[in-house]
């Protein structure tokens, strides 16, 4: 039986017992607005399942019953849009007012927001009810979630395999049904590589399209908030994508094979067989370290470096690791910013030629968490378009016997297109 056939059993399986968790969004969304069930009893299906199965995956740290089940009862009978009355949840580096907010972190282990999230709060008043707080690797700094305070979170698929990271925990809950969608954090690759490992959609927006205020994060020169859906349609409706429809199949695409497709698991290249011309992306083995990490690394030292010169034993071996390499010079973190820019220029271009670019999203499937794991290697496929600022999906093929991601890529500020040609790439994607 294939991965496909056995996710078409599952839903099935889900829909005759009248699980109403195996509703997508859009289908919820409708029988919500149908009045055909209440928004106290789609919280109530996901509560119950979330008190199932968490212990064994440890998707959530938090969970807000009391929270939900107030915010379902408090909906009037009048459905404001289509997240009325949707479960959702919230990786554990956004601010929630009056809840737990750890980071993944000794930090934070005490630590109680007076106020949400921006994209929090943008939720809330479109009348989505909060479930709970979903782990993450250590301040959102790593791709397993393997999360030394706060437990390992294991993959849905395969609960011997790590979920990715650092949204792992949000991933794990949107594929086993905990919730209907989840926020992510994405410096690196932070939606897109858990998407692909789990087997659900992970959008990475364009860079300063929903506000960070209220995120937890390292450095803003690549942060971004993102999403965690089952369907592209959802990912259209939890970030209110203008054109919502499915999108037209005479957009220009291309592969970037060269770097993107070098060393591919054989599962991964397997999946992999899309015949579209390639084109010839601006990297190479030594871009990294030019234009990402002395970024990267100085602004992460300016938000953490007091905490680990005060602090140090708040933060787990391999985050001290980090630590013990110097501070990049300001007069190398503005080369990095400068090359940085030449980086942007350079991938713009490409899109005076190509409408979409398509890559795999993570080179291998998810590793064992007993390892070995290459982190470097899960991560070289996303960080390019962190760098580039770019709208980039990671969307689940179905041929594979592990999950496995496809990556589309548009121009900055072509968020909606990519999602319409996404629905489009895979209509069916789980």
């Amino acid at each position: 039986m294939t991965r496909r056939e056995a996710l078409i059993l599952l839903a099935s399986a889900f829909a005759q017992s009248g699980d109403l968790t195996s509703l997508t969004i859009a289908e919820a969304s409708r029988r919500l607005a149908s009045r055909s069930i209440t928004p106290l009893q789609l919280a109530n299906a996901y509560l119950a399942r979330i008190n199932s199965l968490n212990q064994d995956l440890n998707a959530f740290v938090t969970v807000t019953t009391d929270l939900a089940r107030r915010e379902a009862r408090a909906l009037d009978d009048d459905p404001k849009g289509p997240m009325w009355g949707i479960p959702i949840a919230h990786k554990d580096l956004f601010e929630t007012k009056g809840i737990l907010t750890t980071a993944g972190s000794r930090l934070f282990e005490d630590y109680i927001p007076a106020q949400n999230a921006a994209i929090v709060q943008q939720l809330e008043d479109a009348g989505a009810v909060l479930l709970g707080k979903t782990n993450t690797h250590e301040l959102g700094g790593g791709v397993t979630t393997i999360n030394p305070f706060y437990g390992t979170t294991r993959n849905p698929v395969d609960r011997t395999r790590i979920p990715g990271g650092s949204s792992g925990g949000s991933a794990a809950a949107v594929v086993a049904h905990l919730c209907a969608a989840a926020t992510g954090s994405d410096t690196g690759g932070s939606v897109r590589i858990p998407a692909a490992f789990c087997g659900c959609v992970g959008f990475k927006p364009t860079h300063g399209k929903f506000s960070t205020q209220g995120l937890i994060a390292a450095s803003p020169t690549f942060d971004h908030v993102g999403f965690l859906t089952r369907t592209v349609e959802d990912m259209q409706i939890i970030t209110g994508s203008r054109e919502p429809g499915v999108g037209s199949r005479k957009s220009r695409m291309a592969i970037a094979r060269k770097y993107f497709c070098d060393d591919l698991d054989p599962a991964v290249a397997a999946a992999f067989n899309f015949n579209y011309p390639d084109i010839d992306f601006p990297i190479d083995a030594k871009t990294m370290a030019r234009v990402f990490d002395p970024v990267f690394s100085f602004e992460m030292w300016g938000r953490f470096g007091a905490d680990w010169r005060t602090n140090p034993g708040s933060f787990s071996k391999s985050m001290a690791g980090f630590f013990s390499t110097p501070r990049p010079s300001i007069a190398q973190y503005e080369e990095g910013l400068a090359a940085l820019k030449e980086y942007q220029a350079a991938v713009d271009k490409l899109f005076d030629q190509v409408d979409v670019i398509i890559t795999p999203t993570v080179p291998v499937v998810a590793p064992l968490i007993e390892g070995p794991i290459d982190g470097m290697k899960i991560l070289r496929n996303t960080w390019p378009f962190n760098a580039a600022g770019n709208p980039a999906v990671s969307i689940p093929l179905t041929t594979a016997k592990l999950p496995v991601g496809v990556q589309l890529v548009a121009k900055r500020g072509e968020d909606d297109k990519l999602l319409q040609f996404a629905r489009t790439f895979a209509p069916h994607a789980p």
